[in-house]
């Protein structure tokens, strides 16, 4: 099995409508979170990873790991989450599939969000994260998600600004 496959062309849209649809995302770059965030998310500030590159290289290896952690006990033996790319091609994610990396160039979609939208959804969109990249910040949703990431919380989300998409 592989780890990353290119998700098909029919799906592409049909995955982007359900998430549009669910989520009423309004990709902006002035108008923030411009999505819904649902009442089971943490929306974490992320601006502070960039400017040192020792401490990008770090936070995001960090971060690369203990989301395929959490993904591994969210999602069952087998299947896959839809990772999502605005206006670019997309990929389907087995993270229980054997995965090495090292930096976050072995991504093929990265999931800190470096200039575009990424978002690491479940197919049934009860949980993922949500990159945006000009508000500088990554939601999490999703109960058994924010479980997993509270067993084992990247180092980046030191600092939550929305739960439940309300300020705290």
């Amino acid at each position: 099995m592989v780890t990353w496959k290119k998700q098909p062309l029919d799906d592409y849209d049909s995955v982007w409508e359900a998430f549009t649809r669910r989520f009423q995302f309004k990709p902006s770059t002035t108008q923030w979170p411009g999505f819904a965030e649902p009442a089971d998310s943490r929306t974490y500030a992320i601006g502070h990873v960039y400017g040192d590159p020792d401490r990008y290289a770090h936070l995001t290896l960090d971060l690369c790991t203990k989301l395929v952690r959490a993904l591994r006990r969210c999602i069952p033996v087998g299947d896959y989450v839809d990772v999502l790319d605005w206006q670019h091609e997309s990929f389907r994610f087995w993270p229980h599939e054997p995965f090495e990396f090292a930096a976050e160039d072995d991504w093929p979609i990265p999931v800190l969000p470096n200039g575009d939208y990424y978002i690491f959804v479940a197919r049934d969109l009860e949980l993922g994260v949500l990159g945006h990249p000009w508000e500088q910040t990554i939601c999490t949703f999703g109960s058994p998600l924010l479980k997993a990431f509270s067993q084992d919380p990247p180092e980046l989300f030191d600092r939550a600004i929305r739960v439940g998409g309300r300020t705290v």
